[in-house]
């Protein structure tokens, strides 16, 4: 079973994850961000997004399988903020035509709290270029992201609404509760 969680940017999704795949039993977290960075270093025609290069996108997929299959079905958590319905949708399928089940959990948060967020959160100390660059990147495509959670029809099958403030202690327990369930019925089957 995998389970995609998409959500603003800005939040420490990979501790999260880590997290929660510490709470459940044999869950383990894959990280396709760090496939995008190592496009970046081969690649110098990749898009602004590098979720939107079709190679991104199978290699997410691939890791995504080959770590479920590797870990003998147990849970993959893969945090990973797709903000398209269509390149969500996408995944989902190339996932699930390859034999696994597919999950994905959406964080929603206001536009107020996206922008807090994209202050408050960098891998780059505050204040310098790559700060700016990451944050200015972030700011730039939350229009995406707010049209995304608005809708209706976004492929996500369970949201949870992020409280003003969440810690990243607060998310991951909201989305174990969330997904406990999933677990649960996945290896009962």
């Amino acid at each position: 079973m995998i389970i995609v969680i998409t959500g603003p940017w800005a939040l420490p999704r990979m501790d999260i994850a880590r997290t929660v795949a510490g709470r459940l039993s044999g869950a383990e977290a894959v990280d396709g961000e760090q496939l995008g960075f190592a496009l970046m270093e081969f690649r110098s025609d990749l898009p602004d997004n590098f979720q939107e290069d079709t190679v991104w996108e199978a290699l997410f997929t691939a890791l995504c399988v080959h770590t479920a299959r590797r870990r003998n079905g147990t849970c993959v958590l893969a945090p990973m903020n797709i903000h398209s319905s269509e390149r969500l949708t996408r995944v989902r399928t190339d996932i699930t035509l390859q034999g696994e089940t597919v999950h994905v959990v959406g964080l929603r948060s206001s536009r107020e709290q996206c922008e807090r967020l994209a202050d408050t959160f960098s891998f780059f100390e505050k204040g310098s270029a790559d700060y700016h660059r990451v944050r200015d990147w972030q700011l730039e495509r939350l229009d995406e992201y707010l049209k995304f959670v608005a809708d209706p029809q976004a492929p996500v099958d369970r949201w949870i609404d992020l409280v003003p403030d969440a810690s990243a202690r607060w998310v991951a327990a909201s989305i174990t509760r969330a997904i406990t369930p999933l677990v649960a019925a996945g290896t009962a089957t």
